[in-house]
């Protein structure tokens, strides 16, 4: 047994006892502990700092992965009551960090410190350890003391422990259950068609912990691959360079939505979409010249499918070539034409536009960027190309000084040219074909066979060639790092760091390597891409969606799920693919439905889009070669298709005062049951329900052949959307119960939350023509006869919000008001009440001024009150008697 001394800023406690360490092939690396103080703690206008020095004897577990530094700081800045920073960086601070910029992340400016924490820092002097400690009940959130600390130029280890069966959820991008299990998450950008467990598009380093019904979050803030092992008992984290650059996040309640606010406050609150970007999506990668995208546009609308936007994959462009377009099969006038034709429907139009830029003298992006020198360049100051679809390419530096200049004209044209509403931008983690600058000396070459068409033997000998030529560049000049071979290996699902994206050693801007920068490239292009657009419409919110992102990136762009199957387990994984994307504070993010690779069949199909109808970002997405999977295509698909997207087309009004919760506070707009309901010991792995804000159930079903769902319901009432029969939820020892319900293959089971009041309009083709329609409110009373709700209301679409109302409406045995703040400079009128409850059925007329209105009986458990013509533009009261 050992004595540690242990320190809370002044109190100081004995703490006995330390746990041996865990065993096996992802155990912790040493048994050496590292570091310990070699000064006292130092008070500073944040927090306190102190120095620790390496702490092995006769330097034993020195250098195990990288360079041992020996003398290390420690920062912890008490930044807000709800937030904690603990920084441990070496002395000299030569490590590279995230940027300080929006193509990284903005540190916020912290003058002084919190005054009055939901935290308490506790460390030991020798060997160095520290806990994080919740003040309201003393619970250990973060504990690090049983385990060792290594930092090397390299390799930097840090393990805290947690409870055996420990509610983990976030780190990613990774297809996996929300809930984590015992197994390996490696954050590193990569292309990669959502292999399950293995690391693709996304980098976030930050998970949230719900234990005994309370909420916490952790998020390492860095730019390097690692990987992090939630084993039984603990979580390691072993990251290939950089700092331990800690935020700690304890909100004053402990609830998940909290958690949710807290994190968002640091990285950034989500975009407010536009009205039409809520509408229904179409893509595919692989139609064959504009009259097929034509006949799609024509063909929804024949079947009466709402379809808001249409998209066009790379088959617009001349040798998949951005900015351009191919004559023959796309003409530069019809692919225009087209998208007039959709703004008079009053539908939108965007395009897919790649980083990789086509290295060919006679294409003027880039000799354009040649001139302004924006691209990325190998360790001997050549031009570094790789190879993408239109053959060998040059990436853009996002970090040069001149990018802005060179990307803003390039996309600004382009977007005017062909009057696009939005862009699309893809392969950006970023994506290469080849290994190291393979495209060295062969400007001008024109497209190549892409390498997964060649014999085995022949592809593996020209990786080898390239393998061979990547490693005779070597280091950029003065880098003593193994760049490209990385002692430790992190479990990359490409192998070598450098395998399907740009080679490690290639330089950015200032001779930083890509090593240092790769997971931030995707995020970075969306920031330079929305600031292009801005500059071109300043007054319009733009529309950006990438596949690769970044912690924070959900303030600048949408993110899709990426290349997923056209297999039933993809359409169940896509709930807690999404789920985990708002956790990241990107909520409006979906999955592509009905699947991009394989064959979809018209049950899937039918069943994938009664469930995207509710995604955030909704979207039916296919890839090239496959079997079409419009909606319209199957009899039960187009009937599915019309029922779900009615019904979030009449929910758009609440979707988007949702958006705009998420926009102000952060809050998701997805949320699983248990961040609702964390008391339930058995929503902490139900990630096959969800709610949309807090009052809207989905219960989808996710298994073929089933005509039925179980689904949990957690305590009161649940009205069905469609009959507004009643589910009573029950609270039994944290258990919710499940219910069997009816879900034959159009239908897909939806209820909402007694205690509710929904705003809603009449679902039309086109979102302008929804909206136009009036208000209506569905009020759901809970056990009390009781309701509330919020609704906003702005114009959809400006940056800059001139005017907008917020109104807050609360029902109380027989009495509606409708209060807040009424701003919106035009009209809007609410004409239909609906009330639902038990007992309703006894009210006759609602009175409200000088006028009464007649109530009908409606439906089981309803009345529904028409014609009412109520102004939002002041607050009202009416009463039902």
């Amino acid at each position: 047994m050992h004595l540690y001394v242990v320190c809370t800023f002044g109190l100081i406690y004995g703490l006995y006892g330390a746990t041996a360490l865990d065993e096996g092939l992802h155990a912790s690396t040493t048994s050496c502990r590292g570091y310990k103080m070699v000064d006292n703690i130092k008070r500073t206008e944040r927090g306190y700092s102190f120095p620790l020095i390496f702490n092995c004897p006769n330097n034993k577990y020195a250098d195990m992965f990288g360079r041992t530094i020996n003398e290390l700081m420690v920062e912890i800045d008490l930044e807000c009551d709800d937030r904690l920073h603990v920084k441990i960086v070496d002395v000299s601070r030569d490590q590279p960090t995230v940027p300080d910029s929006p193509l990284g992340f903005q540190r916020p400016i912290i003058e002084s410190r919190a005054k009055n924490p939901n935290y308490q820092f506790r460390y030991t002097r020798n060997p160095f350890g520290f806990k994080v400690v919740r003040k309201s009940d003393k619970v250990v959130i973060f504990n690090t003391m049983d385990h060792p600390l290594v930092f090397e130029d390299q390799y930097l280890e840090i393990s805290t422990t947690i409870p055996k069966k420990a509610n983990i959820y976030g780190l990613g991008e990774v297809t996996a259950p929300f809930r984590r299990t015992h197994n390996i998450t490696t954050i590193f950008a990569r292309d990669n068609a959502d292999d399950f467990y293995r690391n693709i598009y996304g980098s976030h380093p930050y998970y949230a912990e719900i234990r005994d019904g309370k909420a916490h979050g952790v998020l390492l803030m860095s730019s390097h691959g690692m990987d992090v092992i939630t084993a039984q008992s603990r979580i390691t984290y072993k990251v290939i360079g950089g700092i331990f650059d800690f935020y700690f996040f304890v909100p004053t309640d402990s609830t998940p939505n909290s958690l949710s606010v807290s994190y968002t406050d640091l990285v950034g609150k989500p975009f407010l979409p536009a009205h039409w970007m809520l509408g229904w999506h179409h893509c595919r990668y692989g139609y064959r010249n504009i009259e097929a995208v034509e006949i799609v546009a024509r063909r929804y609308r024949e079947a009466n499918i709402p379809l808001q936007t249409v998209w066009i994959d790379i088959d617009y462009m001349e040798q998949t070539k951005d900015f351009t377009v191919d004559n023959i099969n796309f003409p530069l006038d019809r692919v225009i034409s087209f998208g007039e034709q959709l703004h008079i429907d009053g539908q939108h139009y965007v395009m897919m536009v790649d980083p990789a830029i086509s290295a060919n003298t006679s294409y003027t992006p880039y000799t354009r960027g040649i001139e302004l020198e924006i691209f990325m360049k190998n360790p001997d100051g050549t031009e570094y190309l790789g190879q993408v679809w239109p053959g060998y390419t040059a990436f853009p530096d996002w970090f040069h000084p001149n990018i802005g200049q060179y990307w803003d004209k390039e996309i600004i044209d382009w977007v005017n040219l062909i009057g696009l509403d939005g862009l699309w931008i893809d392969m950006n983690e970023p994506s290469s074909f080849c290994l190291g600058s393979c495209g060295t000396g062969k400007v001008d070459a024109g497209v190549q066979p892409y390498p997964w068409t060649f014999p085995q033997e022949e592809r593996d000998a020209i990786h080898a060639e390239q393998e061979n030529a990547l490693i005779a560049l070597g280091n950029p000049p003065g880098e003593t790092r193994n760049l490209l071979y990385p002692k430790y290996a992190i479990n990359n699902g490409a192998g070598n760091l450098s395998e399907a994206t740009v080679a490690m050693t290639a330089l950015h801007y200032g001779g930083v390597p890509h090593y240092d920068l790769h997971n931030l490239y995707g995020h970075a292009e969306g920031y330079i891409t929305r600031e292009a657009l801005l500059k071109n419409k300043g007054d319009k919110r733009p529309f950006i969606l990438s596949r690769s992102s970044f912690v924070g990136s959900g303030k600048i762009f949408g993110h899709w799920t990426g290349d997923n199957h056209s297999l039933w387990s993809y359409l169940k994984i896509s709930i807690a693919n999404v789920l985990s994307m708002q956790m990241f504070g990107i909520t409006y993010s979906g999955a592509d439905v009905c699947g991009f690779n394989g064959d979809t069949t018209e049950e899937l199909c039918t069943r994938w889009m009664s469930l995207g109808a509710f995604y955030p970002f909704a979207r039916n997405h296919n890839g090239i070669n496959q079997v079409d999977q419009e909606p319209y295509l199957w009899k039960t698909t187009t009937e599915a298709s019309r029922i779900a997207l009615g019904i979030r087309y009449s929910l758009l009004p609440y979707y988007y005062t949702t958006f705009e919760a998420s926009h102000r506070l952060g809050v998701t707009v997805w949320r699983p049951l248990v961040f609702e309901f964390p008391e339930y010991d058995s929503l902490t792995s139900n990630d096959e329900q969800f709610l949309i804000g807090g009052d809207i159930l989905i219960s989808p079903v996710l298994e073929e052949h089933a005509v039925s769902v179980s689904a949990q319901f957690p305590e009161g009432l649940w009205y069905d959307w469609y009959t507004y029969g009643i589910v009573e939820g029950t609270y039994n020892k944290k258990y919710a119960e499940y219910v069997q319900l009816d879900a034959p293959i159009t239908h897909i089971p939806i209820h909402i939350r007694g205690g509710s009041i929904i705003a809603t309009k009449t679902p039309m083709y086109t979102i302008e023509e929804t909206y136009k329609t009036d208000y209506k409110l569905i009020i759901a009373l809970d056990n009390r006869f009781e309701a509330t709700g919020t609704l906003y209301i702005d114009d959809g679409e400006s940056v800059e919000v001139k005017s907008s109302s917020f109104i807050r409406f609360k029902y109380n045995h027989g009495r509606l008001t409708a209060t807040g703040r009424f701003g919106y400079d035009y009209p809007e009128l609410l004409s239909t009440i609906t009330l639902v409850g038990k007992g309703v059925s006894k009210f006759q007329t609602v009175y409200m001024d000088d006028k009464s209105f007649d109530v009908q009986q409606d439906k089981e458990n309803s009345v529904i009150v028409t014609n009412m013509a109520i102004s939002l533009t002041g607050p009202f009261m009416a009463l039902f008697e």
